[in-house]
């Protein structure tokens, strides 16, 4: 699945924009209805769903709380519910986080991951509470992911046509993976009924997500999507493999800006 797009002439569409309105991350709640876009092979013949996506800003820190629900029907006619709750704490200056991934299916609901890790420029540490006594060392560079996304963010500010940083997100337990983000062009601030967006530059970008391992030439995960410069996003594509779920925001809500008397945030 692993595609290059356009990565070569994204350099020269990606500045004057986005440079008239800064980056900075804000907080959210986003609800995405999904829907079938994109079917290979023949194990799954329809799903439908919801994300929801809420994310609580303060002076030093993002809380991030995370619900996908998945409705997939089978080759053989049958159904299938799933709902994975992801919640996270990550601190402004990117060092920290906690993590904790839960899924439910056929009415029983399973911790899958959960822990703590920090992370610097010559590397970090992950320290699992599921699977209990589990540690996994994290390469130099490692982002979290509000960080990750920030990244990406002024990588399209500064007319980049990619980012390939290691990325650890606790919805594994390999620990971190790479990432390689293709930056495919910004827009201009265009109508929209979200008031909060029709102000504000865009930038479509493709993500892989893979193993760090040397065979890993096709994601095991791919997504696509619309970023503001605030970080929402619409247009949400999220490629499993043997489908494809396009992803539309149905409602949004931004509220103030939480401290906007800080020029840079804390590093705790």
């Amino acid at each position: 699945m692993k595609t290059i797009l356009l990565a070569g002439c994204a350099c020269c569409l990606a500045t004057t924009a986005l440079a008239a309105a800064p980056v900075k991350l804000t907080g959210q709640t986003a609800t995405y209805t999904l829907a079938l876009s994109k079917v290979r092979g023949h194990a799954v013949t329809g799903a439908t769903g919801r994300l929801q996506f809420n994310v609580l800003e303060t002076c030093n820190a993002y809380t991030v709380s995370q619900r996908m629900t998945l409705l997939i029907r089978n080759q053989d006619g049958s159904l299938s519910r799933t709902v994975s709750n992801y919640d996270t704490w990550e601190s402004k200056g990117g060092h920290r986080l906690t993590f904790v991934l839960r899924q439910t299916e056929g009415g029983k609901t399973k911790v899958e991951d959960q822990g703590s890790a920090t992370t610097g420029p010559a590397g970090g540490e992950v320290h699992y509470l599921v699977p209990k006594g589990k540690v996994v060392k994290l390469p130099p560079g490692t982002l979290f992911p509000m960080a990750h996304t920030r990244q990406i963010l002024l990588a399209a500010e500064a007319g980049k046509p990619y980012i390939d940083p290691p990325l650890f997100d606790g919805t594994s337990t390999h620990g971190a993976e790479h990432t390689f983000v293709a930056i495919l062009g910004e827009r201009k601030p265009a109508h929209s009924k979200f008031p909060s967006l029709a102000v504000l530059p865009s930038t479509l970008v493709d993500i892989g997500f893979f193993r760090r391992t040397n065979n890993d030439t096709e994601p095991d995960f791919r997504t696509q999507m619309r970023y503001y410069t605030n970080g929402v996003s619409r247009d949400v594509r999220l490629d499993f493999g043997s489908f494809v779920l396009h992803g539309d925001l149905t409602a949004l809500t931004v509220p103030p800006e939480a401290c906007p008397d800080k020029t840079a945030p804390h590093r705790p």
